[in-house]
């Protein structure tokens, strides 16, 4: 389990979250839950990075139905959960919560890519010591798009992501954008 220093490195590069909002209850287990509540008074739960990353907020698991348009992508009966998301739609994944608690593999849903992709060592205690802070998920912590739209007056909705578009990167519904592009790498 990560140390308070180690978490500290999140908010070192993080910061806290603005707005925050209340953290999410991924967990069943009694000690697990109490593990994530010492992470979350470190980390907080909402927004950082000028709006680019939603991260453990207590509304990301309404994003689970997005998992269900990407199931021919996924391994069968493994519950899942969404821990966080950047503006492009990319979904931090959390695996079976309930039996892991907070040592559950978390993978990374690539809409753009129709990729689902975990690696050796990525849970709940790395993602926030090594994997955020580090940059280590391809692509997750890029935000030159973002931070060019935003410069020119773009705005997001707290249910919108900036998607390609023929007329540029536009907002879009997270849950629309998932079921469209899931339906687009089935074909």
């Amino acid at each position: 389990m990560s140390t308070e220093p180690e978490i500290s490195i999140f908010t070192h590069h993080f910061g806290r979250p603005a707005p925050a909002v209340p953290p999410g209850d991924f967990f069943a287990d009694k000690f697990d839950k109490s593990l994530w509540r010492m992470m979350y008074d470190e980390v907080g739960a909402g927004w950082y990075r000028n709006g680019f990353l939603y991260l453990f907020g207590a509304d990301l698991p309404l994003l689970n139905p997005a998992l269900a348009a990407w199931a021919g992508l996924l391994e069968p009966e493994v519950e899942r959960t969404v821990i966080g998301r950047n503006a492009y739609g990319m979904l931090l994944v959390a695996e079976q919560t309930t039996d892991e608690g907070t040592d559950a593999p978390i993978g990374l849903l690539d809409p753009a890519t129709g990729v689902y992709a975990k690696q050796e060592g990525l849970d709940f205690a790395s993602l926030l010591s090594d994997w955020l802070p580090e940059d280590r998920l391809p692509g997750f912590l890029d935000q030159a798009a973002y931070d060019a739209f935003v410069s020119g007056g773009g705005q997001l909705a707290a249910h919108e992501v900036l998607t390609a578009q023929a007329a540029g990167p536009g907002p879009e519904d997270v849950l629309a954008y998932h079921m469209r592009m899931a339906q687009a790498h089935q074909k």
